[in-house]
Protein backbone atom coordinates (compact mmCIF):
# COMPACT_ATOMS: atom_id res chain seq x y z
CA UNK A 1 0.00 0.00 0.00
CA UNK A 2 2.77 2.26 0.87
CA UNK A 3 4.70 1.54 -2.28
CA UNK A 4 1.52 2.92 -4.70
CA UNK A 5 1.31 5.55 -2.49
CA UNK A 6 4.53 6.97 -3.30
CA UNK A 7 4.17 5.71 -6.96
CA UNK A 8 0.80 7.53 -7.29
CA UNK A 9 2.57 10.86 -5.70
CA UNK A 10 5.90 10.68 -7.70
CA UNK A 11 3.55 10.29 -10.40
CA UNK A 12 1.56 12.85 -9.68
CA UNK A 13 3.86 15.41 -8.87
CA UNK A 14 5.85 14.81 -12.13
CA UNK A 15 2.38 14.93 -13.98
CA UNK A 16 2.12 18.53 -12.59
CA UNK A 17 5.49 20.05 -13.30
CA UNK A 18 5.45 18.55 -16.87
CA UNK A 19 2.27 19.82 -17.38
CA UNK A 20 2.82 22.99 -16.07
CA UNK A 21 4.96 25.99 -17.35
CA UNK A 22 5.01 27.61 -14.09
CA UNK A 23 5.27 25.56 -11.55
CA UNK A 24 3.52 26.33 -8.19
CA UNK A 25 5.34 28.82 -6.75
CA UNK A 26 6.71 27.48 -3.44
CA UNK A 27 9.23 28.94 -1.72
CA UNK A 28 10.70 26.73 0.25
CA UNK A 29 10.93 22.60 0.85
CA UNK A 30 11.70 21.23 4.39
CA UNK A 31 12.37 18.05 3.60
CA UNK A 32 12.31 14.70 6.62
CA UNK A 33 13.63 10.86 6.34
CA UNK A 34 16.02 8.52 5.54
CA UNK A 35 18.47 7.88 3.32
CA UNK A 36 16.69 8.58 0.53
CA UNK A 37 17.08 11.97 0.50
CA UNK A 38 19.47 12.81 3.30
CA UNK A 39 21.65 15.15 1.52
CA UNK A 40 24.49 14.99 4.39
CA UNK A 41 23.52 14.51 7.85
CA UNK A 42 24.78 10.90 8.38
CA UNK A 43 28.00 12.00 6.64
CA UNK A 44 28.33 14.92 9.19
CA UNK A 45 27.12 12.97 12.10
CA UNK A 46 29.44 10.16 11.14
CA UNK A 47 32.63 11.62 9.42
CA UNK A 48 34.25 8.36 8.63
CA UNK A 49 31.04 7.84 6.06
CA UNK A 50 32.00 10.04 4.29
CA UNK A 51 35.43 10.42 3.78
CA UNK A 52 36.28 7.35 0.83
CA UNK A 53 32.80 7.76 -0.40
CA UNK A 54 32.43 7.27 -4.01
CA UNK A 55 28.99 8.75 -3.71
CA UNK A 56 28.50 11.89 -5.31
CA UNK A 57 31.63 11.49 -7.87
CA UNK A 58 29.29 11.04 -10.92
CA UNK A 59 27.41 14.53 -10.70
CA UNK A 60 29.18 16.55 -8.10
CA UNK A 61 32.59 15.57 -8.37
CA UNK A 62 33.26 14.97 -4.89
CA UNK A 63 32.00 13.11 -2.12
CA UNK A 64 28.29 14.39 -1.69
CA UNK A 65 27.18 13.27 1.74
CA UNK A 66 24.36 11.32 -0.20
CA UNK A 67 23.69 7.52 -0.21
CA UNK A 68 23.78 8.06 -4.32
CA UNK A 69 26.21 9.09 -6.83
CA UNK A 70 23.94 11.65 -8.14
CA UNK A 71 21.56 13.70 -7.27
CA UNK A 72 18.41 12.51 -5.33
CA UNK A 73 15.14 12.86 -6.04
CA UNK A 74 14.26 15.75 -3.19
CA UNK A 75 17.18 18.07 -5.83
CA UNK A 76 14.93 17.06 -8.94
CA UNK A 77 12.16 18.34 -6.67
CA UNK A 78 13.81 21.55 -5.74
CA UNK A 79 15.28 22.23 -9.19
CA UNK A 80 11.47 21.72 -11.09
CA UNK A 81 10.42 24.36 -8.47
CA UNK A 82 13.25 26.97 -8.79
CA UNK A 83 14.56 26.20 -5.28
CA UNK A 84 18.17 25.21 -4.79
CA UNK A 85 19.64 21.71 -3.54
CA UNK A 86 18.98 21.96 0.11
CA UNK A 87 21.42 22.04 2.39
CA UNK A 88 21.85 19.66 5.22
CA UNK A 89 20.63 20.70 9.16
CA UNK A 90 23.99 19.33 10.29
CA UNK A 91 25.97 21.28 7.68
CA UNK A 92 24.44 24.42 8.64
CA UNK A 93 26.46 27.95 9.39
CA UNK A 94 25.63 30.35 11.95
CA UNK A 95 23.52 32.75 10.39
CA UNK A 96 22.79 30.44 7.02
CA UNK A 97 19.55 31.68 4.98
CA UNK A 98 17.00 29.14 5.33
CA UNK A 99 14.68 30.73 3.55
CA UNK A 100 14.31 28.03 0.78
CA UNK A 101 14.61 24.80 3.19
CA UNK A 102 16.48 22.51 4.94
CA UNK A 103 16.88 19.17 4.58
CA UNK A 104 16.25 17.23 7.94
CA UNK A 105 16.71 13.36 6.56
CA UNK A 106 19.49 11.23 8.04
CA UNK A 107 20.05 7.85 6.81
CA UNK A 108 18.57 5.34 8.94
CA UNK A 109 16.42 7.29 10.08
CA UNK A 110 13.32 5.55 11.55
CA UNK A 111 9.59 6.73 12.31
CA UNK A 112 9.95 5.41 15.50
CA UNK A 113 12.01 6.24 18.62
CA UNK A 114 14.79 3.79 19.78
CA UNK A 115 12.73 3.12 23.13
CA UNK A 116 10.06 1.76 21.05
CA UNK A 117 12.21 -0.83 19.29
CA UNK A 118 13.72 -1.79 23.11
CA UNK A 119 10.34 -2.23 24.73
CA UNK A 120 9.31 -3.92 22.34
CA UNK A 121 12.76 -6.27 22.60
CA UNK A 122 13.51 -5.84 18.63
CA UNK A 123 16.54 -5.50 17.27
CA UNK A 124 17.64 -1.85 17.50
CA UNK A 125 18.11 0.19 13.99
CA UNK A 126 21.64 1.85 13.66
CA UNK A 127 20.83 5.33 14.65
CA UNK A 128 19.16 6.81 17.18
CA UNK A 129 18.13 9.28 15.26
CA UNK A 130 14.10 9.34 14.00
CA UNK A 131 11.36 11.01 13.18
CA UNK A 132 11.00 13.05 15.88
CA UNK A 133 14.41 13.61 16.63
CA UNK A 134 14.46 15.54 12.77
CA UNK A 135 11.51 17.02 14.38
CA UNK A 136 12.97 18.31 17.08
CA UNK A 137 15.88 20.12 14.60
CA UNK A 138 13.14 22.02 12.69
CA UNK A 139 11.46 23.33 15.62
CA UNK A 140 15.48 25.05 17.16
CA UNK A 141 15.93 26.67 13.32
Amino acid sequence: MIIIFCITFTCGFLENVISNANPLPYEAIFNFGDSISDTGNAATYYPSMDGDSPYGSTYFKHPSGRMSNGRLIIDFIAEAYGLPMLPAYLNLTKGQDIRQGVNFAFAGATALNMDYFIQKKLIPPLTNISLSVQLDWFKFT
